[in-house]
């Protein structure tokens, strides 16, 4: 029986039977802050697709989250006792509706990626990435966590930027 606009579903007692959720987190991210552009959209594309290729199950919503640099020092204190800004947060949480958050600050990847002489496109994708590694359990304190997770991130931009941009340069 056809209920809706072409949606197949099993009829119990006259009523449709509900799908289970998706497995997938949903994806939602947003721009919390005004001192760096952000392309929101293509940074939401990367976290789909890395989400995708690494195959994450989860119920629920995962948030990604740009924030300032001060806004990020607190939260960095608060969380770790580290009173600096850092460039990523991470928080998993159990059950729905949100699954997670990543909380991100454009201007410390703007910084380092001017120190560093790397491009700050390549540098917010990565912090998306490196944040999402985070979430998923994944560590980064001895040299081999650092270059094992340093490979998963070169793979997951790789397959999911490709040649594109990911923000809009200024």
């Amino acid at each position: 029986m056809r209920h809706g606009t072409g949606d197949k579903r099993q009829v119990k007692n006259g009523s449709p039977v509900p799908r289970p959720a998706s497995r997938v987190p949903t994806v939602c991210v947003t721009n919390a802050q005004r001192d760096v552009p952000v392309d929101v959209a293509r940074l939401g594309r990367l976290t789909r697709c890395a989400v995708r290729l690494l195959r994450v199950r989860a119920r629920g919503t995962l948030a990604v989250t740009f924030i300032g640099t001060e806004r990020m020092r607190r939260l960095n204190r608060r969380f770790l006792r580290h009173d600096r800004p850092t460039d990523v947060l991470s928080f998993r949480y159990d059950g729905a509706p949100i699954v997670g958050e990543i909380l991100i600050a454009p201007g410390v990847a703007r910084a380092y990626a001017a120190r560093h002489r790397l491009s700050y496109l390549e540098e917010l994708g990565r912090y998306v990435v490196h944040g999402l590694l985070h979430w998923l359990g994944h560590g980064d304190r001895t040299p081999a966590q650092q270059r094992r997770m340093r490979a998963l991130e070169d793979h997951l931009l790789a397959r999911c930027m490709g040649n594109q941009s990911i923000v809009h340069s200024r």
